[in-house]
């Protein structure tokens, strides 16, 4: 078990859905002293957490040195980022922190830089023959059109989404002829034909569209946690039902499938930790990679009914503890997230 006294420092997203479940994953082991950070100084983990600091975006030149700045005033021991945003710039800073006496739990920059783009991840996935949905990268208005037509010639609908980006912003659906509510519980996944969406775009993408053919199949999340030492945990849960792209309600499966083409991609990868992969299956029941997040997932603690916890799990590996990972999975159990008022 972990040591008394460790302070473990989540620098970013005390105002994230996910937070909540991740500090009750935490608090399961009372000698773990939680210090959070957020932009928004009255994020509703402040309450969750022993202490809290108003952070910079992890873009602002200030972000290092705030984080530094906690880790001395707080006597952090591990700090575990659970934002996108912020992994790239941790996992660059990682040797400062080491040399510091604390723990980053953040991936490789180059695994981190592969799995963040969905262009590149999408082009190496089929270079090593995991299935991907049809479909290339557009970096204007022009090349989205010629893709979306030659698309629409073989599918009824196809979907994009930005290569860089998260929390399901910049999404959009593409109907081939008719409307039709198949939003899935995402709003801004009501479907528009092509000269729509043409109206709307424009003619030079901020950020390159990944434009493939959706998938009808039925969509899944795997978590994993991957640690030196050939240590790989995969568990795949189902997305039953989501409510503005964040899943609600899931049930874990034994899917050897998906558990075997999860090992295939995460051998090719240099991924660390914490780890979130969705895949969606196609009219034919195969799974096709969508994106891969690699960092905690806002749904972890629904883990803990399946029988693991990751937080615990990957601050003990980072503190080299011993820690009981002779888990036994309770497939085939379901789970539903609902929402609980905090008062500050």
């Amino acid at each position: 078990m972990i040591e008394e006294g460790i302070s473990v420092l989540i620098p970013s997203g005390a105002g994230a859905p996910g937070f909540a479940g991740i500090s009750a994953c935490l608090r399961e082991d009372a000698r773990i002293r939680l210090v959070s950070g957020d932009i928004n100084n009255e994020a509703y983990g402040k309450s969750l957490s022993d202490a809290f600091y108003k952070m910079p975006p992890a873009e602002h030149p200030d972000y290092i040195r705030r984080v530094k700045e906690i880790c001395d005033l707080e006597k952090i021991k591990v700090v575990l980022p659970i934002t996108t945003r912020e992994l790239n710039i941790l996992s660059r800073e990682r040797q400062t922190f080491e040399d510091a006496g604390i723990k980053v739990i953040v991936s490789p920059e180059n695994g981190l830089n592969l799995s963040n783009d969905k262009g590149k991840l999408h082009n190496w996935a089929a270079e090593i023959d995991i299935p991907i949905p049809e479909g290339g990268v557009c970096a204007n208005k022009l090349e989205f059109e010629r893709l979306a037509n030659d698309l629409l010639s073989r599918h009824e609908y196809l979907f994009f989404k930005p290569t860089v980006g998260n929390g399901s912003r910049g999404i959009g659906l593409i109907a081939k002829n008719v409307k039709s509510n198949m939003s899935n519980g995402k709003p801004e996944l009501m479907p528009l034909l092509l000269s729509e969406w043409t109206l709307r775009l424009p003619d030079q993408f901020d950020t390159p569209l990944l434009l493939t053919q959706f998938l009808p199949g039925k969509e899944y999340s795997v978590d994993a946690f991957v640690w030196p030492g050939n240590e790989t945990i995969i568990i795949p849960r189902s997305r039953d039902k989501m409510v503005s792209g964040i899943s609600v309600s899931g049930e874990f499966e034994k899917n050897e499938n998906l558990i075997s083409q999860t090992h295939k991609l995460l051998k090719s990868l240099d991924l660390l930790g914490p780890i979130g992969i969705q895949w969606r299956n196609d009219e034919n029941g195969i799974a096709h990679l969508l994106e891969i997040n690699p960092r905690l997932q806002g749904t972890t603690s629904a883990l803990r009914h399946a029988g693991i916890n990751v937080p615990l799990l990957a601050i003990n590996r980072a503190l080299n503890m011993e820690y009981n990972t002779s888990v036994n999975i309770h497939w085939n159990r379901g789970f539903t997230r609902y929402w609980q008022d905090v008062f500050l």
